[in-house]
């Protein structure tokens, strides 16, 4: 499924890219703890002309997962970002083997 299937259909752009300060405000957490995932690598950044990078707007997705796993499942965030990174891969092999079930069939 992808980003745009999950979150609904929208208007906006995922890959906007917004301050480590406004994907804060809109998950309701620190710019600390945003800041820390992205130095760890656990949240997609991007190089900007500020001495800051940029996160596109799909992390806020990526984080609200992250607080939901590690809320309903106690999963640390380094596991929560491997759980969401390895059902992504489950998914796209699923629409891979669902295409090539189409073409033999067809």
């Amino acid at each position: 499924m992808s980003e745009a299937e999950l979150t609904g259909r929208t208007d906006f752009d995922l890959d906007e890219l917004l301050t480590f300060e406004v994907v804060a405000e809109t998950v309701g957490a620190r710019r600390s703890l945003v800041a820390r995932l992205a130095r760890q690598g656990l949240l997609e950044t991007t190089e900007s002309e500020t001495d800051e990078p940029r996160l596109p707007r799909r992390s806020i997705v990526t984080l609200r997962r992250m607080q939901r796993l590690r809320r309903d499942l106690g999963v640390n965030f380094t596991g929560a970002a491997i759980i969401i990174d390895l059902v992504g891969r489950i998914d796209v092999l699923n629409r891979q083997v669902k295409e090539l079930r189409k073409s033999r069939e067809g």
